[in-house]
């Protein structure tokens, strides 16, 4: 399987990453997002249960499921679809894309300055990206994202 790296999209993601980043800081509620949904529709977990066919009480148990992260997202889009509800899964990077692979670029060269350039300064800078470009050229990119070897 042949793998490129596609500098662009990657400051493309990263653009539009910035939209659900905000979601990082609002913490998921303890009894889950399926529970809370309900409570705040006033929807009972009987009523939620005669819509899917089921008992209020496989209701709860799939509402702790989800809670305690054991659902599966076929379940969790049956029980959306039952609150007329979408379910959207979506990966938001901790960090930049473009920072973590200048990052790891820059490890893997053995050249891992304090005073390398953020990716905000990068999407702007085309010879940045093109030296970077040469930079990922260089290294072998079947180990790129393996684990530094320790002595």
């Amino acid at each position: 399987m042949k793998t490129n790296l596609n500098l662009a999209r990657l400051a493309d993601l990263d653009r539009q990453f910035c939209k659900f980043a905000v979601l990082r800081s609002h913490v998921t509620p303890l009894c889950g997002w399926v529970k809370t949904v309900r409570l705040a529709l006033g929807m009972s977990s009987k009523v939620l249960g005669d819509r899917l066919g089921m008992s209020a009480q496989g209701v709860r148990k799939l509402e702790q499921s989800e809670a305690d992260g054991s659902i599966s997202l076929k379940t969790l889009s049956r029980l959306a679809d039952g609150m007329d509800c979408d379910v959207h899964c979506v990966l938001v990077p901790r960090t930049s894309l473009l920072n973590q692979v200048l990052t790891r670029a820059q490890e893997a060269a053995g050249s891992a300055s304090s005073k390398s350039p953020q990716a905000s300064e990068m999407e702007n800078e085309p010879e940045t990206l093109d030296n970077l470009v040469v930079l990922l050229a260089q290294l072998n990119k079947r180990s790129f994202w393996s684990p530094p070897r320790t002595p």
